[in-house]
C-alpha cells in the first residue's frame, strides 16, 4: 500500500522556482511605487520574494548572507595550528611505538636471563651469553632512550633527527617512513595544488621526477624573462603525466594557475600563529632539503611574484577543531572562493550582472539549494520575456500591453480582494427591472440573470429532456432573452502628478486604481471607455502603455524663487510663464504645481470626441490648486490664492453646463482642501470622497459599479 506524507513547507523540499505571473505581480507593486521597472527588478533581485503559495525565492542578500553565515562557522570550528599539531601527534605515536618496543625487547632478553638461572642450568658459556646480551641490549636501549629523550622540540629538528635514527621497531620504521613520504607529497601539493591528483601515491623515483620537472619549468621562465623562445607546449608534452588533464595550453594560465595553489599555502601560513607559523615553514624547509631544490623553488617563486594575489592577512580563525595540512589548504581554498563569490554577488546586487557569476561556482561553494535559486534568479528577466510580459529594446527592459493588462488584472483583484460587503452605506440602489434592449439570442438562465424567459425555447428544453406528459419545468431548463446595455459611460480620469504626490505613496495606489479600472472596464464594461490624464504644471493625457512608469513631478529649483540665508523661500510665489515651456521640459520651469484646471480643459477636449450618454471625471488629487491658464500663460501662484481658485471653478461650471460628472476623491484632509471640493460638489452635483491611498481603491470601484448599475438595469 502506497502512504503520502504532506508536511508544511520549510524550503528544504525540492525548490520550485516561482511562475512568471507571481513574478511579475511582485515588479507590478514595485514599478507602481517607483515607476521604473529596472530598478523594481533589481530590488526584487536583491531581496528575493515570496510567491502566491507562499515559497520563498532566494534573492542575493540571503545568497550574500547565507555565505556569511557558512565561513563564520567555518571559522568557529576550525584551528589552522592544529596542522603542527596533527603532524607532532604523528611523530609522538610512532616514537612512542618504538619505546615501547625497546622496552619489550630489553624485556624479554632479561627474562630469559632469569629462565635460565631458575632452570638452574650451570652452563658457564650459555650463562655469559645471555648476560651479554642483556648487557648490550641495556647498552642499546639506554642508547635509544637518550636519543629519543632529547629530541628537539622544533617540530624540523624533531623530524631531522628521526630520518637519522635507526629504529628497532618494523612498523614504526614503516610508519615513519609513510609519514615522511606522505610529507613530501603534502608539501608539494601545498605548493603545486594543481597537481594534487598526480602526487598522489607517488614513490621516490616519481618526487625526483617533479623535482626535474620544476627545474625545467624555472629555466623556461628563465629563457622568457631573457627575450628568448619558451616551447611551453613541449614542456607540457614531457610531463603530461605530471600534470592534471586540464592543465592549459597557454604559458599565462599555467603560471596563474601555479600562483594560485601557492597562494593557498601562504594564506594557511598567515592565519597560525607566529610559533605554529615558523615551525611549518621550518618543517616545509626541511622537506626540500636538497639545496639545489631550494635555489630551484626560490627561482620559480621570483617568476610567479607577479601572478600572486596581494599578499593576504590570513583568516581569524577561532575553533579548537585541527586539519591535517591537505585538509586545511582544501579549507583555505574554500574560503578563498567564498571571498571571491562574495565580490561578484555584492557586484551584482548593485549592477545586475548575474551571467558574470557561475551557477556551478554557487552550487560548489554553497550548495544545490543556493545554486537552484541563483539559477532561478538568473532567469527571471528571461522567463518573463519569454511569456510575453516583458520586451528588451535597445538594451532596456520593458513592459508589453499584455504584461501591462496582467498588472492591472492583478490590481483590480487585490482591489475586489479587499473591498467588504457593503463597506460605505452611503450608495442608494432601486432594482427597475432590466432596462436594457432585448436580443432574440437566448441564454441558458444563470443566477443573478434578469428573469426574462423565452418561453418556446424553455418548454422545448423540457420535451427533450422528458418527453411525456404531464410536463415538468426545472431551472435546468430555463433560457432567457439575452441582453445588450442600451446606456455607454465614457470616463476621464484626473491624475494628480504634482509633487506632494509623492508622500505616504499616494501616487503608487492612484496608479494602482487607474490600472484596475481600465481592467474592470475591459471586462465587465466593453463599451465604456476609459481616457487618463495627469495634471501637474500643465495637463496631458497618459497612455496607459506609460502609466506604470509615471512618476510625481519633482520640485525641482526654481530660479524665480527668493530664498533668504538659510535658503527658506520667502514671501508669496506669483508667477507667469509660456505654455510651451511647460510642455517643452525646460529644466529651470517648475513642473510639480497642480492645474486643475488644464486637465478639465483635456477632459473636455477628449469628451468632444466621445459619442457617450453619461460622462463622468474621476479627480484624484490631494491639494488645492496653485496654477491656473490665463491668455496662454500659466499662472503659478502659491500659497493658493483666490484667482487661482476662481478660475478653476469656472472651468467646473463649463464641465457643468456639458453635462460633465465630477467625482472627486481627496487623498488628504484640511480645512482650505474641504471648502475647494465643497464648492466644486455644489457646483457640479457630483461626489466627493475623503480618502487614503490603502482605501482609495475601494471607493473608486465600489461608486462606479454603483453608478453602471443604476444606469444598467
Amino acid at each position: 500500500m502506497i502512504r503520502y506524507r504532506y508536511s508544511q513547507w520549510d524550503n528544504t523540499q525540492d525548490f520550485v522556482p516561482p511562475r512568471p505571473e507571481d513574478v511579475l505581480e511582485h515588479l507590478g507593486d514595485a514599478l507602481l511605487r517607483g515607476g521604473d521597472l529596472r530598478q523594481a527588478l533589481r530590488r526584487l533581485l536583491q531581496q528575493g520574494m515570496w510567491d502566491a503559495r507562499g515559497r520563498r525565492l532566494y534573492g542575493l542578500q540571503d545568497l550574500l548572507q547565507q555565505l556569511r553565515r557558512r565561513r563564520e562557522q567555518l571559522l568557529q570550528r576550525y584551528a589552522p595550528d592544529g596542522v603542527v599539531e596533527d603532524i607532532r601527534r604523528r611523530l609522538d605515536d610512532i616514537v612512542a611505538r618504538e619505546r615501547q618496543t625497546l622496552e619489550a625487547q630489553l624485556a624479554a632478553t632479561r627474562q630469559r636471563l632469569a629462565a635460565l638461572e631458575a632452570q638452574g642450568i650451570t652452563d658457564a658459556q650459555q650463562r655469559a651469553n645471555e648476560m651479554r646480551a642483556v648487557q648490550e641490549m641495556e647498552e642499546l636501549v639506554a642508547e635509544r632512550r637518550g636519543v629519543l629523550d632529547h629530541l628537539p622540540p622544533r617540530l624540523a629538528e624533531r623530524l631531522r633527527h628521526l630520518q637519522q635514527y635507526d629504529f628497532v621497531d618494523r612498523q614504526a620504521r614503516e610508519d615513519f617512513a609513510a609519514l615522511l613520504q606522505s610529507l613530501q607529497q603534502q608539501a608539494a601539493q601545498a605548493l603545486f595544488r594543481s597537481l594534487k591528483a598526480q602526487l598522489q601515491d607517488t614513490s621516490a623515483a616519481d618526487m625526483q621526477r617533479l623535482h626535474q620537472m620544476l627545474a625545467d619549468l624555472t629555466r623556461l621562465l628563465d629563457r622568457r624573462a631573457a627575450g628568448e623562445s619558451a616551447d611551453f607546449q613541449a614542456f607540457r608534452d614531457r610531463y603530461r603525466d605530471l600534470l592534471p588533464p586540464d592543465t592549459p595550453a597557454d604559458l599565462e594560465a599555467f603560471l596563474a594557475q601555479l600562483a594560485q595553489g601557492m597562494q593557498a599555502m601562504q594564506t594557511l601560513l598567515n592565519s597560525m600563529s607566529p610559533a605554529m607559523r615558523q615551525e611549518l615553514q621550518q618543517l616545509l624547509t626541511q622537506l626540500f632539503a636538497d639545496e639545489e631544490l631550494q635555489q630551484t623553488l626560490q627561482r620559480l617563486m621570483a617568476h610567479l611574484q607577479a601572478y600572486l594575489r596581494q599578499r593576504d592577512a590570513g583568516w581569524p580563525f577561532r575553533g579548537e577543531e585541527a586539519l591535517p595540512l591537505p585538509e586545511a589548504l582544501e579549507l583555505m581554498e574554500q574560503l578563498h572562493a567564498m571571498k571571491a563569490l562574495e565580490a561578484q554577488l555584492e557586484r551584482a546586487l548593485w549592477q545586475e550582472h548575474l551571467e558574470d557569476i557561475a551557477a556551478e561556482t554557487v552550487q560548489q561553494v554553497l550548495g544545490d539549494e543556493a545554486s537552484s535559486h541563483f539559477r532561478a534568479l538568473q532567469e527571471l528577466a528571461e522567463q518573463l520575456e519569454r511569456r510575453g510580459y516583458v520586451r528588451r529594446s535597445a538594451e532596456k527592459l520593458e513592459l508589453t500591453a499584455r504584461g501591462i493588462r496582467q498588472i492591472a488584472h492583478k490590481a483590480l483583484l487585490d482591489i475586489f480582494a479587499s473591498i467588504r460587503r457593503d463597506p460605505f452605506g452611503a450608495h442608494p440602489r432601486r432594482q427597475r427591472g432590466p432596462g436594457s434592449q432585448r436580443l432574440e439570442e437566448t441564454k441558458a438562465y444563470e443566477f443573478g440573470d434578469p428573469f426574462d424567459l423565452h418561453l418556446p425555447r424553455t418548454v422545448f428544453n423540457a420535451v427533450q429532456r422528458q418527453a411525456r406528459l404531464p410536463l415538468r419545468l426545472t431551472p435546468e431548463d430555463f433560457e432567457v432573452h439575452s441582453r445588450e446595455a442600451v446606456s455607454r459611460c465614457a470616463t476621464v480620469l484626473l491624475l494628480d502628478m504634482s509633487g506632494s504626490m509623492e508622500r505616504f505613496q499616494r501616487f503608487a495606489a492612484a496608479k494602482k486604481v487607474a490600472l484596475a479600472l481600465d481592467a474592470l472596464i475591459r471586462s465587465q464594461f466593453p463599451r465604456d471607455t476609459l481616457h487618463i490624464v495627469g495634471f501637474y504644471t500643465y495637463a496631458h493625457e497618459i497612455k496607459l502603455e506609460d502609466l506604470p512608469y509615471l512618476t510625481p513631478k519633482p520640485f525641482g529649483f526654481f530660479p524665480f524663487m527668493y530664498s533668504d540665508m538659510y535658503y527658506n523661500p520667502m514671501g508669496y510665489l506669483d508667477l507667469q510663464i509660456d505654455t510651451t515651456d511647460v510642455v517643452a521640459g525646460r529644466v529651470e520651469v517648475p513642473q510639480a504645481f497642480t492645474n486643475i484646471q488644464a486637465g478639465l480643459q483635456v477632459a473636455e477636449r477628449i469628451f468632444a470626441r466621445q459619442r457617450a450618454s453619461n460622462k463622468q471625471v474621476i479627480l484624484i488629487t490631494d491639494g488645492e490648486p496653485t496654477a491656473h491658464m490665463r491668455h496662454n500663460k500659466i499662472c503659478l501662484e502659491y500659497p493658493p490664492s483666490q484667482r487661482t481658485l476662481t478660475e478653476t471653478l469656472k472651468e467646473v461650471k463649463r464641465c457643468t453646463q456639458r453635462g460633465i460628472v465630477i467625482n472627486t476623491f481627496m487623498l488628504g484632509q484640511d480645512y482650505y482642501m474641504e471648502r475647494f471640493v465643497h464648492e466644486l460638489a455644489r457646483l457640479n452635483r457630483g461626489r466627493v470622497f475623503f480618502t487614503s491611498p490603502e482605501d482609495i481603491g475601494d471607493y473608486v470601484l465600489v461608486d462606479y459599479l454603483t453608478q453602471r448599475r443604476k444606469r444598467v438595469r
